[in-house]
């Protein structure tokens, strides 16, 4: 076989493996572009628009009732994505294209349920779930990334949730001071040891006061939906 002939059939191979390696390359950076956007939409949702799903994944669906519970139990915020501060991770961005699939039209809406510091509030270890509504205070999750809820979380914010909670861990704190003393004077819950029990309620109440004013402001219970730090 002619030498000529082979190179130039070599040379019109490698030139289409040229090609379709610049035509893989053009495909990703359409892919990237559109994930870009797919972020900044995302991160830039202020408002709440319904989205209509067809056949959604019913274990995907919450009420709003069911999120505030959780919200309140593990001190977390639901609020609009586009206070959300943080990276929007690939996973995420697959998610939501996925479920593009079986809407109406472009996602328009995101709600992100996670805690207080991974948010831009307006004074301003647990990772976010993404939202989107669906009407009559139903929301569908699209993606979780990162770790799942501890039950330590739970219960640093068990004091948090409500005043109630917070005065039981008070007066609980107190008990607990009063105990240990072990002097024969106030072995039994006779008037001395109340009395001490009342006195170390009274340190303890001003104190949580103080700092609760200074350092939280704000119970669960009212904080859960809040863009506000204090």
């Amino acid at each position: 076989m002619d030498p000529f002939t082979e190179q130039q059939r070599l040379q019109r191979i490698l030139r289409g493996q040229v090609e379709f390696m610049d035509q893989v390359h053009d495909l990703l950076a359409e892919e990237q572009k559109r994930d870009d956007i797919l972020r900044a939409m995302v991160l830039s949702s202020r408002k709440e628009k319904v989205v209509k799903i067809e056949a959604p994944d019913t274990d995907r669906v919450f009420h709003v009732s069911t999120i505030k519970s959780l919200c309140i139990k593990y001190r977390l915020r639901f609020l609009d994505a586009g206070l959300f501060k943080g990276e929007i991770p690939s996973q995420a961005i697959l998610s939501i294209r996925q479920l593009e699939r079986s809407t109406n039209g472009p996602l328009l809406s995101y709600k992100i349920m996670a805690p207080a510091e991974r948010f831009k509030l307006c004074d301003c270890e647990v990772d976010p779930l993404l939202f989107v509504p669906m009407g009559n205070d139903n929301y569908y999750l699209v993606h979780k990334w990162g770790k799942d809820i501890s039950w330590t979380r739970e219960l640093r914010g068990w004091s948090f949730r409500t005043p109630i909670h917070l005065g039981i861990t008070v007066l609980g704190v107190a008990a607990l001071i009063t105990l240990m003393f072990s002097s024969e004077a106030l072995a039994a819950w006779g008037v001395p040891r109340l009395f001490l029990f009342f006195w170390t309620s009274m340190v303890l109440v001003s104190f949580t006061v103080f700092g609760w004013l200074a350092f939280f402001g704000q119970f669960s219970s009212h904080a859960w939906n809040s863009r506000y730090f204090n």
